[in-house]
């Protein structure tokens, strides 16, 4: 909740002003924008915070009818290089921005009569648990397999998502798995295993490395020399920006948390001159490229978590705007490196190394050449001058709050997410992580604000008997709201005998990893791993223990840990989940 970066409230500004600054433009028959001048000075309004030269970098090109009508480049390749951002520049996509090319691969693949869709992936790899004996290739691209998602599951055995895994590794992890996370064919669990094991076939299936069959079959042909499906994170390739994260206003650093293994090697590698190539693609119907596209959504099923538009996993997000259809090109990630209005005869390449998500400029500027002026929702009027309130009053508030209504794209599973209000010296805080707190400031009626930027933390009770709750609003570029509802009951208190008959040595046959939980002097509970520091397994608000888990360096996440009992009231194992991770036993040896 807490925003370290001012570009969202650029985009705000932005998009209030963006649309009456060239509503002079001429029109075309199909009802988009063309006048260049306009044009051009509304896309530098958009990525005017990139364009220096001690930021990333975009390359941005808007196509119109296949003709090029603007064609923009902000920011640098290498800041520390002094190396600018061009549209020959050769960026990274995150891995489920890459999974349209892959997909398009496989049914590349099918038309050449190597395989088909409905194959069983038992086919491929005979030693797949009996569980998994009806799921289909069709399956992995919906994520419907059941198969463990091998990033979220690992993580109970490394330190980060980063760590390396081989071809075998992976295997014998897939080959081990006890039993499905979802029912195969129905449920969804966003796994990146899914598309790792998709690689390992299609190999199969071609007989040569897939970056080698994607670059002959697909790339070469298109004319993309600069585009290829990754195969050696660390292989030098010209052009090529590392992207950025920025950590403070103007101060960067580069992101190198790549993930090595089957579940994260089907990244690819392109820049925007190759993607006006596949845009056009895309843009004629009768393409291998758009037959391909029509083909995966004949059995494609919609991400059935995500409720607004229609996503699928193969990397398509399907809206409309001002009575047209909008193709975002993108993943769960938010990178949409092309959209595409096929009723307007428009596309709108965009790529950067900056690593926060762009798609909602690339949304603004269609919007702003369909003529359409985005719906910005109405803000509540809320106080912003400090208004004096003692501790007694400020104490009515404090307490621990769950979020309400928390899904995501990773499963159905709602995420239990906290955060704490405390009293501090002579001011509320936010304790919103254990690595991120800051002070609030009270401005009236129960209200809080962020010092720094337009978020209000609106506190009341529905009844005077009702437990607190807080409205979050965050009148940013994405102008949303959070429920919250203070937690009533108390962490679960546990005597120290109790938490002795927790402790003990506890094994996972599908990992064939041990965990040793012992009491300390302080009687917490804590969880040994030879591969990770020690950590704290703390008491939850029902019968679940909290366990942070830690997906990359400075990105720290909870799984949920339950101890289950025989009859004897001698405990058994111990399941573990998180949104990715619907159960994962280990037994109390």
């Amino acid at each position: 909740m807490h925003y370290k970066k001012p570009a969202s409230l650029l985009l705000l500004t932005f998009l209030l002003s963006f649309f009456s600054v060239a509503q002079q433009s001429l029109k075309s028959n199909k009802g988009v924008k063309d006048d260049s001048a306009p044009l051009n000075k509304a896309i530098d309004n958009l990525f005017a915070y990139f364009n220096n030269k001690k930021s990333p970098g975009f390359a941005l090109t808007v196509i119109k009818d296949g003709k090029v009508i603007a064609r923009k480049d902000y920011g640098m390749a290498s800041i520390e290089l002094n190396v600018p951002f061009n549209h020959s520049t050769v960026i990274r996509l995150p891995y489920s921005e890459g999974r349209e090319f892959i997909s398009i691969a496989a049914v590349v693949m099918e038309q050449e009569g190597l395989l088909t869709l409905s194959d069983k992936v038992s086919k491929y790899f005979p030693k797949l648990p009996r569980w998994s004996e009806a799921v289909t290739l069709q399956d992995l691209l919906n994520h419907s397999s059941g198969f463990c998602d091998e990033w979220a599951t690992l993580v109970l055995t490394q330190a980060e998502m980063a760590n390396r895994l081989d071809v075998s590794q992976f295997l014998k992890f897939l080959y081990n798995q006890p039993d499905p996370q979802v029912e195969p064919g129905k449920g969804y669990m966003y796994s990146n295993s899914d598309f790792g094991l998709l690689r390992l076939i299609l190999e199969k299936a071609c007989g040569k490395n897939l970056s080698v069959y994607m670059t002959d079959k697909i790339f070469k042909p298109l004319g993309m020399p600069d585009t290829k499906l990754g195969r050696n994170k660390e292989e030098v390739v010209a052009n090529h920006a590392f992207s950025y994260a920025e950590e403070d206003v103007n101060k960067y650093t580069v992101w190198m948390r790549d993930k090595t293994s089957p579940g994260g090697n089907y990244w690819i590698l392109t820049c925007a001159n190759d993607l006006e190539k596949w845009a056009a693609a895309h843009a004629d119907k009768n393409s291998f490229i758009a037959k391909a596209i029509t083909r995966l959504k004949e059995k494609a099923r919609p991400i059935p978590v995500l409720k607004e538009n229609t996503n699928y996993v193969f990397g398509h997000k399907i809206k409309q705007l001002a009575g047209k259809e909008v193709i975002n090109h993108q993943g769960v990630s938010g990178y949409s490196f092309l959209t595409q209005v096929p009723a307007a005869g428009l596309s709108v390449i965009c790529v950067g190394n900056n690593l926060d998500p762009y798609s909602d400029k690339t949304d603004a500027l269609v919007s702003f050449l369909l003529h359409d002026k985005p719906t910005v929702t109405a803000k509540k009027k809320l106080p912003s001058q400090p208004v004096s309130i003692s501790k007694e009053e400020m104490r009515q508030y404090e307490g621990t709050y769950r979020w309400l209504d928390q899904t995501g794209f990773q499963s159905a599973v709602e995420r239990k997410q906290f955060s704490e209000l405390k009293v501090i010296g002579d001011s509320m805080w936010l304790l919103y992580s254990a690595i991120d707190s800051f002070p609030l400031v009270y401005v009236g009626n129960g209200i809080f604000k962020d010092p720094d930027y337009p978020i209000w933390n609106v506190m009341y009770k529905s009844h005077p008997d009702s437990a607190m709750r807080a409205t979050i609003y965050r009148q940013t570029a994405s102008n949303d709201s959070i429920k919250w509802q203070k937690v009533t009951t108390t962490k679960k208190k546990y005597t120290n005998d109790y938490l002795q008959k927790l402790c003990g040595t506890y094994y996972s046959k599908h990992l064939d990893f041990y965990w040793r939980i012992i009491l300390n002097d302080e009687g917490e509970l804590v969880l040994k791993r030879p591969t990770i520091a020690d950590k704290i397994i703390e008491p939850g608000y029902d019968d679940e223990f909290k366990l942070p888990v830690q997906f990359h360096m400075n990105d720290e996440s909870w799984a949920w840990i339950k101890f289950y009992f025989t009859e004897k009231v001698d405990v058994e194992y111990l399941d573990v989940r998180h949104g990715r991770l619907m159960h994962h036993r280990f037994d109390k040896q």
